[in-house]
């Protein structure tokens, strides 16, 4: 796909493959179809299904393809030879594996030269998320399909389809002119990949058939920058300080019966009713206020309406809503927000924006560097995908870059690379006027309501622009906000990071010393360059290790780092650590050539330059995130880890108590601070969230500094408009979940599991509580499972959206995940009616953060922390059982430990299997126990 292609293409060819897994882990197609499309737009099929065993129940459910057919199906040599005679003369196919990999149709095609359908749609439509089959067929067809299974023949339908939307609508030059620079490269990169996108552009009408859609009217250009926003011109501001107007609190019902007025299928509900006066009389109040609301509540409309009534009344004021997800940003940035504005006209008038961390986007500026005439092929492809990310900035960012692109173009590193060097997190600039971050923040700036998350609300203060700006903040899912805090202000050292930046430096140093026109003073500086980059290279290595040497383990996962250690240089880490961050700062020191008005004179292009600033920048934070963990190595309080990977290691650290900045910077910097959620307390007690928080037990919070005014604090509980109908049951055979019993457990998790799901019909969510236990459960149930429901596996690095779609599509299945579906996602109805905790979710006892924690805490204070965690996540996984009020079913814990930490429960525990109530047992329960 990226080699040269220069003999001419005429007919396109589409081949879509079903994939199935074999015992001994092999890969087959048993379903394949192909269309011929010519240049007059004729269009001829080939189908045929391949002899086959038993397909597993998730195969069967995407095809819907019964024994007796895969029985009676021609051999797999008779259907290739088949199908290569039908692709006679084509060099290349358009090829769609969607739960498999291309590579599958190779030897059915007897052809390598095979694009990837997904690939197309992830690279050049990022927004669109996971590249399933029916993802694809709803985006390109506007409505929600109720099935998840297409005919062979279906998906090569859906990647037609894919290629007319694609080069006749996303990348048509008419709508969207940038696509005539994406077309100058594509066609420059010196790849198939580039020549068949630029082909089909070109003839797009005659392979069609509709000549009134031509994606080609403007000539191609290099000039890509061109197409870029600009920043608004940044307004003065001033932060108004007179009071305002108050929400009148007895007022706040009507805003709900209006709404149910105008709103089609919405009542009103007293329980949101309540939660939202809450939100007013905190706002009111000035207030600092912790506010519980149980699931069909309704929080999102509960503290956005009374918020743009707020906003309406008083034109000075700015709100700044941060939730924890991206889905729940979008929830309401996309829809409530939309709703609010359609149903009560006045809010119109009140500018609000989204705004990501400024990693999530790429800046223009550092990528523009990154361009040279000597990049092609995967690199100019890369480089190429990161513009396209910046050109749709609002709807794509660098959090959307798949495991399919990585598959594809990150060998060597080449994506990772390029992701890491143009992230705006950092060496990205106010003066950067076309950089996507600094346009939304100065959009920000001007807007009266800013919808973001946890981590930029963190650092907002920080921002010349946003400073003092939003005084009032509504924190949603605020049961995560500590830990984005402490996330957000950890700083974090990774040696592949120290390669990249010092190799490129390296480079260019060496460029220069080679130079006949370098002067004498920068080639001996070029040169202390390359001898103190050898120097840093070598004592990463031995710190390598040196931290191995400390403790084995850190070869396989995040330990604690021990300072005072006969490994280290005097038996003290801090020691070596101050040596290579010597280094660091010597290549800083001996590059500064690269800076001030004499760069200029380097015998080196312009954009070299600049991105050996860009290095030198970035190389420079690295100190003193360095410096930062080396200090904290010995002082009281702190969390360090260590991560030892084959060539590189990663050195965390941080704050282990993050109450005091909480209190002291967010919150007495605002007037208003509401923190929110379904799960803040534990045994109705909001004592250990306000302890996380620093917020003490008061009434009345104040701050070490005297002369900042205290602010009232109070706590609210709003019950959830229901009670939720299910039971909770430890099975009496259950054994404990403890490490030292991991092998029984494991084997009684095995045994249990396929009844579980057999008792139930499916329609289960497994939680697990590491990556280590899904691995073990998906080896065993993937070799052993012959069960009639499709299973579903989280896999570590890969986006989730796919996993609940099928999912919520394929209403008997059965969803195996770790921390990700613990809490955030919502499967409603007969889609999930049984919740499989397989150990309870207590946190690692080993790791970093906790092995600080029982250092640094009282004995009383830890273990309260301790259960408050567990409690929290344990409600939030079962609590994904019941979303609305006609939901019902089971959840089950596979960890007797539970029988003796029943004040960790939501409810009553119900010991035995054949104790739980008729109404909550699957229709498939036959014998129990």
């Amino acid at each position: 796909m990226f080699r040269p292609f220069t003999t001419p293409i005429e007919d396109i060819a589409i081949v879509f493959g079903h994939e199935r897994s074999l015992s001994n882990g092999e890969k087959r197609i048993y379903s394949v179809a192909a269309l011929r499309i010519s240049k007059d737009a004729t269009i001829t099929e080939f189908a045929s299904n391949i002899r086959s065993e038993k397909l597993r129940a998730r195969e069967y459910t995407h095809s819907q393809l019964s024994e007796a057919k895969l029985k009676n199906a021609p051999d797999e040599i008779t259907v290739s030879g088949h199908l290569q005679d039908f692709l006679e003369g084509i060099e290349h196919v358009v090829g769609y594996v969607p739960n498999g990999h291309i590579i599958s149709l190779e030897p059915l095609c007897n052809n390598e030269r095979i694009i990837d359908a997904a690939l197309l749609a992830d690279y050049f439509m990022p927004w669109t998320g996971a590249a399933t089959a029916k993802s694809l067929w709803e985006y390109l067809h506007k409505q929600e399909r109720q099935k998840i299974s297409f005919t062979a023949l279906e998906g090569a339908g859906i990647c037609v389809d894919l290629l007319q939307h694609l080069f006749g609508t996303v990348l048509n030059d008419t709508s969207f002119p940038a696509a005539s620079a994406l077309r100058y490269y594509l066609g420059t990169s010196n790849t198939l990949f580039g020549t068949f996108c630029c082909h089909i552009l070109e003839h797009y009408s005659s392979y069609f058939g509709n000549a009134l859609i031509t994606p080609v009217s403007k000539p191609e250009t290099a000039d890509w920058e061109q197409f870029l926003d600009t920043a608004p011109k940044k307004e003065k501001t001033t932060v108004e300080r007179e009071a305002y107007q108050e929400l009148p609190e007895d007022d706040i019902q009507q805003l709900y019966e209006q709404l149910a007025h105008k709103r089609k299928g919405y009542t009103v509900r007293q329980p949101q009713v309540d939660y939202a006066s809450h939100i007013a009389h905190a706002i009111n109040s000035n207030a600092v206020a912790c506010i519980e609301a149980g699931t069909g509540t309704g929080k999102t409309l509960g503290y956005l309406l009374p918020v743009m009534e707020f906003l309406k009344r008083n034109p000075s004021q700015r709100v700044a809503i941060a939730t924890y997800t991206k889905s729940l940003q979008k929830q309401l940035f996309g829809n409530e927000l939309d709703s609010c504005r359609e149903l009560f006209g006045q809010y119109n008038d009140i500018p609000v924006s989204l705004i990501k961390g400024k990693s999530n986007y790429v800046c223009a500026q550092k990528l523009n560097d990154i361009l040279s005439p000597l990049l092609d092929g995967i690199e100019l492809l890369s480089w190429l995908y990161f513009a396209n990310i910046c050109y749709h900035y609002r709807i794509a960012d660098l959090d959307d870059v798949t495991p399919r692109l990585r598959a594809y173009f990150d060998e060597g590193r080449t994506l990772s690379n390029i992701a890491q060097e143009v992230s705006a997190g950092s060496g990205c600039f106010s003066s950067h006027k076309r950089c996507p971050g600094n346009i939304v923040t100065a959009e920000a700036a001007q807007s009266r309501l800013v919808i973001t998350n946890h981590n930029k609300l963190v650092l907002m203060e920080s921002d010349p622009l946003l400073s003092d700006l939003f005084k009032h903040c509504v924190i949603d899912e605020a049961n995560h906000f500590e830990d984005a805090v402490r996330t957000t202000l950890s700083p974090e050292v990774s040696t592949s990071d120290i390669f990249f930046y010092c190799r490129y430096l390296r480079e260019q140093c060496r460029k220069l010393i080679l130079a006949p026109s370098t002067t004498e003073a920068v080639e001996n500086q070029a040169e202390a360059v390359v001898s103190e980059i050898a120097y840093t290279v070598t004592k990463i290595g031995a710190l390598r290790d040196q931290f191995k040497q400390m403790n084995q383990g850190a070869a396989f996962g995040a330990v604690p780092v021990t300072p005072a250690h006969k490994a280290f240089t005097e038996g003290d880490a801090a020691k070596d650590l101050a040596i290579l961050n010597k280094h660091l700062e010597r290549i800083s020191e001996f590059s500064a050539f690269f800076t001030g008005k004499k760069a200029g004179d380097l015998p080196l292009g312009y954009k070299t330059i600049s991105r050996c600033r860009t290095m030198r920048t970035l190389l420079q934070e690295i100190s003193v995130n360095l410096m930062l963990i080396r200090k904290g190595l010995h002082e009281d309080g702190t969390w360090n880890s260590i991560h030892v990977f084959p060539r590189n290691w990663t050195l965390c650290g941080g704050q282990v108590y993050m109450g005091a900045f909480i209190r002291e910077t967010i919150i007495k910097q605002r007037d208003t601070i509401i923190l929110t959620s379904a799960t803040l307390t534990h045994q109705s007690s909001f004592t250990p969230y306000r302890r996380t928080l620093g917020l003490g037990k008061a009434d009345v919070l104040k701050f070490s500094d005297e002369e900042a005014p205290p602010k009232p604090c109070f706590v609210a509980r709003v019950a959830p408009p229901f009670t939720p109908d299910y039971s909770l049951v430890v099975p009496s055979d259950a054994p404990s979940a403890l490490y030292e019993h991991k092998k029984l457990w494991l084997e009684y998790t095995l045994n249990v599991l396929p009844k579980l799901i057999e008792y139930n019909d499916g329609a289960t969510l497994v939680l697990c509580a590491s990556y280590e236990d899904l691995e073990a459960l998906r080896k065993n149930l993937e070799a052993t499972y012959d069960g009639s429901y499709p299973l579903l596996f989280q896999r570590k690095g890969e986006p989730a959206t796919a996993l609940i779609e099928e999912f919520r599509t394929a209403r008997e299945s059965v969803l195996f995940g770790v921390e990700t579906f613990w809490h955030g996602v919502d499967f409603p109805g007969n889609t999930l009616t049984q919740v499989v905790i397989t150990r309870l979710p207590f946190p690692a006892p080993n790791s970093p953060l906790m092995d600080a924690r029982k250092r640094f805490l009282p004995d009383g204070v830890f273990w309260e922390r301790y259960r408050y965690e567990t409690a929290i996540k344990f409600r939030q996984g079962a609590g994904r059982l019941i979303r609305r009020e006609t939901d019902s079913g089971l959840v089950v814990v596979l960890d007797n430990r539970l029988l003796k930490n029943q004040r960790l429960s939501p409810c009553p525990v119900i010991q035995g299997m054949r104790n739980v109530p008729e109404h909550h047992r699957g229709k498939g329960w036959k014998t129990i126990e």
